[in-house]
């Protein structure tokens, strides 16, 4: 049987008063550092709201831009469907893209080039 002598036991009561106070104070100011460096750090971080605020602001942009980008794919395939040998303005597409593109002229046609006079 262990016998401990009472009289080596140091009980917390008997502590003087301004040790306790200053164990409370020490241990209090530890826990208010404390949650002020993780709010610091849950707002500052690399994975923090003001970051989590500028991706969220990313995405919204991209999503407007790939909006853009999926109308203006649709509108190009409309554009190449009406390419396609069953339509009946095929020739007349045809004809306005080569014109449009790469500057050719039918055979009938007089193409007139007129020069500015500052530039002889």
């Amino acid at each position: 049987m262990i016998r401990f002598n009472e009289n080596k036991i140091i009980h917390y009561a008997n502590k003087p008063r301004y040790k306790r106070v200053g164990l409370y104070l020490a241990i209090s100011l530890i826990m208010v550092t404390l949650n002020f460096s993780a709010l610091f750090h849950l707002i500052n971080s690399e994975n923090g709201i003001l970051k989590l605020r500028e991706i969220n602001h990313q995405i919204k942009k991209n999503s407007y831009d790939l909006n853009l980008i999926k109308k203006t794919n649709i509108a190009l395939e409309d554009k190449i469907l009406r390419f396609s040998y069953q339509s009946t303005d095929n020739l007349d597409l045809i004809d306005e893209v080569i014109r449009e593109n790469l500057g050719y002229s039918s055979l009938s046609e007089k193409v007139f080039i007129l020069k500015n006079p500052s530039n002889n």
